[in-house]
């Protein structure tokens, strides 16, 4: 089978030889580790009861990206530290500038995977998108991530290294806001994504507000209200893109059934916990979902429920079956719902010149 070409790549596209294979290093992470679990440290050759902080600092607040980097731990500690942990699990593989200020970074992983990493600068805000898969299994018609599938998820190293390699990249352009809206469906690798959390919002960890935090999900009723449980009041994003379950199944076909009705009243118990609203995500395409009728049956659907409607132009992906909006009829659909009462924003495509948006790196980086 032919490989599909190349996208597009901006002129100072950073592209590293790879290289050669070799055995998987069997050492775990300290990426890995939850935060209290830093305290087995203590009982390292050499080390004291403040040790455990003394690491836990320099892999989260310093972003040491080796052992040999902590330099207040005595030559002996670093030795055994060296000999049972290593500090990350991937590294960087490419990175691809769009002009826009959009930064495309891919990440290989120690099996060889390629994971995708979005780093978007606007205004006052600078987002980073996160993977949390490597593929999808909803398989989205209007996305690259899917079409092959997933392999395997991430782990919360793997998540929490995507951004420590960012803050590496960019050192002047300090992130703000996160978002899991990479590749892979978050609530299907729940227990690493909400570890990962954890220690993005931790003081002793990355610091980040549980505000700047928005995970992206298909809404499966049983996920949204396990995500209700969580007590870091981090924002959610219901990836709609169609008012309709029948269509929602088409567009998106390792979804399942489709129960909005459900979705929503699941999601609405997070709203009661910590006033969160939800964010109504549209990737809006042209002829599927892009006029009055689709506007009206959002109106219906959210009226009088507590959610910020978030209208996505598509990012022309190649070899898929969609076309991008005419941004005049995007924007008659957002002044639609505005009329209705619904808070509606309309979030404009970035990077389009090197194909950071879908997936489209991943697939190809292969």
């Amino acid at each position: 089978m032919s490989r599909p070409e190349s996208p597009k790549s901006g002129a100072d596209a950073t592209r590293p030889a790879p290289s050669p294979p070799s055995a998987p290093d069997p050492r775990p992470a300290l990426t890995d580790l939850p935060l209290d679990d830093f305290d087995v440290l203590a009982e390292l050759p050499g080390a004291r009861k403040f040790t455990p902080k003394q690491i836990r600092a320099w892999v989260w607040q310093r972003g040491a990206r080796n052992v040999d980097a902590m330099t207040d731990l005595s030559k002996p500690l670093r030795a055994a530290l060296n000999e049972r942990y290593r500090v990350r699990r991937s590294a960087l593989s490419s990175t691809h500038p769009s002009n826009d200020g959009t930064l495309g970074v891919l990440s290989r992983l120690d099996d060889g995977e390629v994971i995708e990493s979005v780093s978007i600068p606007e205004e006052r805000r600078h987002t980073l998108c996160l993977s949390s898969q490597v593929g999808c299994a909803v398989r989205c018609s209007f996305c690259a991530s899917g079409q092959q599938g997933v392999t395997r998820n991430l782990s919360a190293g793997e998540i929490l290294e995507q951004i420590l390699l960012v803050r590496e990249l960019r050192p002047e352009l300090p992130l703000s806001n996160y978002v899991f809206m990479g590749s892979g469906e978050p609530t299907h690798n729940l227990a690493n994504v909400l570890a990962a959390i954890r220690v993005m919002n931790a003081d002793e960890g990355l610091g980040i507000g549980a505000r700047r935090i928005t995970v992206s999900t298909v809404g499966n009723p049983a996920a949204l209200t396990k995500l209700a449980e969580e007590p870091i009041p981090f924002h959610v994003a219901l990836s709609l893109h169609s008012p309709e379950d029948a269509q929602r199944e088409q567009l998106m076909p390792g979804l399942g059934r489709s129960d909005l009705r459900a979705s929503l009243a699941a999601a609405r118990e997070r709203f009661e916990r910590n006033h969160r609203r939800l964010t109504i995500e549209v990737a809006v395409m042209a002829g599927v979902n892009d006029d009055t009728r689709t506007g009206h049956a959002l109106i219906e659907l959210l009226r009088g429920y507590p959610a910020i409607v978030n209208l996505i132009p598509w990012n022309p992906v190649d070899g898929l079956p969609h076309r991008a909006p005419e941004a005049a009829k995007v924007d008659a659909l957002a002044d639609q719902l505005g009329a209705a009462g619904l808070t509606t924003t309309v979030r404009r495509p970035r990077g389009q010149d090197v194909g950071v948006a879908c997936g489209q790196l991943r697939r190809h980086a292969h």
